[in-house]
């Protein structure tokens, strides 16, 4: 019988496969230093390396270094990037897709903590520290400020509470204060809270080709990306009538 967490690791690199080809590795340049925050089993990254790019990968709890040869082990890390060290390396582009809605809470769930926005500060500095000059993080994440929630079950009212917890589907309430999520204005205050020397820009990008939406089937999926290529308009981007936000911070100097 296989090992059920090569299989996992398998099933997880399927579907991967072709995300990364149409969404990620377009955005990436030949020879870039890569680093997948929150990599999960770590499909993307033996991908990325398949595809001849210097991919790193960490993850606090999904890794599982023992069913990895020692080779694939040598350029993954267990634990939070705020708490692991790459001995002073630099990256070229640095993504963290659909992870800094789940910092600072407990268990890396959607429940918040006492010490929620000074775990996202440490995650997002520890993020920015590691790019290099000209370097780019992407973060992909559900709005706060849209009441609709395609990636997350909101179980914090009653409301929220009818939808099935698999439906992976949720009714988000901005102004909760149990409310998870993270805002545009969020992220801008998180990266000034972070402190770093060195200069970074923040840029919303469009939404509506993010493969967790745009390549799933059913009513919901192809009402939630009629609505996300509505909100992609200039004026719209990171508001209410978003979902998602795409961000892309860059480290000008």
């Amino acid at each position: 019988m296989q090992n059920s967490g090569i299989l996992n690791f398998e099933h997880e690199q399927n579907r991967i496969r072709g995300m990364l080809r149409r969404y990620l590795v377009p955005m990436l340049k030949s020879g870039d230093r890569v680093l997948s925050v929150g990599c999960g089993l770590g499909s993307d990254v033996v991908e990325l390396r398949s595809l001849g790019f210097e991919a790193y990968g960490l993850d606090p709890s999904r890794l599982n270094l023992e069913n990895m040869s020692p080779e694939r082990r040598a350029y993954f890390r267990v634990g939070a990037v705020e708490d692991v060290s790459f001995n002073g390396d630099v990256f070229d582009f640095v993504y963290s897709l659909d992870v800094i809605e789940h910092v600072g809470c407990v268990g890396f769930g959607t429940v918040l903590s006492a010490e929620a926005e000074k775990t996202r500060v440490k995650f997002i500095a520890a993020c920015l520290r590691v790019i290099a000059p000209g370097g780019v993080l992407l973060m992909t994440t559900s709005n706060k400020l849209c009441p609709i929630d395609p990636g997350h079950w909101h179980k914090y009212h009653w409301f929220g509470r009818l939808f099935p917890h698999r439906s992976k589907f949720g009714i988000s309430l901005p102004w909760s204060k149990k409310n998870f999520l993270v805002s545009r204005r969020d992220v801008v205050r998180l990266v000034a809270l972070a402190g770093l020397p060195g200069k970074f820009r923040v840029e919303f990008e469009k939404a509506a080709l993010y493969p967790n939406i745009s390549e799933k089937k059913g009513v919901i999926a192809k009402l939630i990306t009629v609505i996300l290529k509505f909100a992609d308009t200039k004026f719209l981007i990171g508001t209410a009538f978003s979902p998602l936000l795409v961000l892309r911070i860059t480290r000008t100097a």
